[in-house]
């Protein structure tokens, strides 16, 4: 690495533990390690963060209608 690759090089901190690390050639990025990068991941998946919105439905239904994409149902033989 030259002289004016250090100075441009790229340090940016682990969001997980904070510690300084490489941008260019870090296959973990934004993290500085794998093992950083699977707690993060291990967090996602334990639904330990959150996107605030508005909450939605957990129904099977179409959420932009109310019923599924073909129509109501009902029992065969029904006569409604």
């Amino acid at each position: 690495m030259t002289r004016s690759e250090a100075r441009t090089a790229r340090r940016v901190r682990c969001p997980r533990c904070d510690t300084g690390c490489d941008w260019s050639g870090n296959p973990n990025r934004p993290f500085c390690s794998l093992a950083c990068r699977l707690i993060d991941l291990g967090g996602w998946l334990d639904e330990r963060y959150r996107i605030v919105g508005a909450e939605l439905s957990t129904d099977s239904e179409s959420p932009t209608s109310g019923t599924s994409s073909g129509g109501s149902r009902r029992p065969a033989g029904s006569s409604q």
